[in-house]
């Protein structure tokens, strides 16, 4: 009996212990968030203080009215831009769900004149009516996860105080995180942390580099092709450039699709279109911006995007990038350079 007795209290144990870690495993998914939010909200921080500092610099003015000026500015032109594109949005709404519907009915038209097509494709086949399903099916996902606008609302409010206190007082905060290191390291802890400012700034001067150009050429390329709507798909390209590796692909997506509502030979030309000026921004645009700013590792960023797109979501997709940036300075300082005593880590930025 009291052997029976020591296994059910083992049996017991053992199912406590599992759902602590489920309940554990249960919280990290929320504190990933938090934690990715508030990286972001200091990555903004980053960047209004790089911009305050930038005018500090170079102007007889103190760094708190070049704070004042930066974030008044930041916020003008954010509301400026949030109005104008939501104008064009509405505006163009329409006109966009049109050019879509045409583009499946000639789709449709093609494929039923296709002597291939009638071969592959079942007759009892719709295309419309099978797209329709789809678009029907992704609209109901897009209205379930409209349910969740104010957590997003929130969340774009947080990061941006977070990035607002940030970059009011960096001292602040830089003290405090050196009083948790010990004296004997903390000259070498500051080291790193002008190290982790430079290369996380650089990496954010280099994506909105990256981001602009794309969107330019995109809107030329687009307009000479005389594809519908170029300097909308222009600035969805260059937003969705901020993704390394997936953005490209992304926005490539709706241009193929209005292209094909022009002619097949058409949406051939802007595939190619992208492929091109994808070339060009891996191999020229990026390799010049890096002459100065952050060079990334393709496999490791992909690697990074996928674990954390799936462990996370959308926002650990987002912030994969910056996290690797990060991660690499302190490895190549304190673990390459320190530990193995490698005089040549490898610094992510040239000074």
């Amino acid at each position: 009996m009291p052997h029976r007795l020591h296994h059910f209290q083992l049996f017991l144990l053992g199912i406590l212990l599992l759902g602590l870690i489920l309940a554990v495993a249960g919280l990290l998914i929320p504190a990933a968030n938090v934690m990715l939010l508030i990286f972001a909200g200091l990555l903004f921080g980053l960047f209004l203080h790089g911009i305050a500092n930038w005018l500090t610099e170079r102007s007889p003015l103190a760094y708190r009215t070049s704070y004042l000026i930066t974030v008044v500015s930041f916020l003008l032109l954010t509301c400026l831009g949030i109005y104008y594109l939501g104008s064009l949005v509405t505006e163009r709404a329409d006109e966009f769900a049109s050019e879509l519907q045409s583009a499946i009915e000639n789709a449709q038209d093609r494929a039923s004149e296709s002597g291939l097509a009638e071969k592959v494709v079942p007759e009892s086949f719709d295309l419309q009516s099978t797209l329709f399903q789809h678009a029907t099916s992704a609209w109901q996902g897009v209205l379930s996860g409209m349910q969740s606008l104010g957590a997003v609302v929130t969340g774009v409010f947080v990061m941006m105080f977070v990035g607002f206190y940030a970059a009011y007082e960096p001292q602040l905060y830089r003290t405090g995180m050196m009083k948790l290191v010990p004296l004997r390291s903390r000259d070498r802890a500051g080291e790193v942390l002008n190290q982790l400012d430079r290369a996380l700034m650089h990496w954010i001067i280099g994506r909105l580099m990256s981001m602009s150009i794309v969107g330019v050429l995109t809107t030329i390329g687009l307009y000479f092709l005389d594809i519908p709507l170029p300097f909308t798909l222009g600035v969805l390209a260059a937003l969705l450039t901020f993704l390394p590796n997936f953005g490209p692909l992304l926005a490539a997506i709706p241009q193929i699709l209005l292209a094909w509502n022009v002619s097949p030979q058409t949406a051939l030309y802007v595939a190619i279109f992208n492929v091109i000026l994808q070339g060009i921004e891996s191999y020229l645009i990026t390799p010049l911006i890096q002459r100065r700013e952050v060079t990334l590792p393709p496999i490791l960023t992909i690697a990074a995007q996928l674990a954390m797109g799936v462990l996370v979501g959308v926002l650990g997709v987002m912030m994969a990038a910056p996290l690797v940036v990060s991660v690499m300075v302190i490895v190549q300082m304190l673990y390459v350079k320190d530990y193995l005593g490698d005089p040549d880590p490898g610094e992510l930025t040239s000074d």
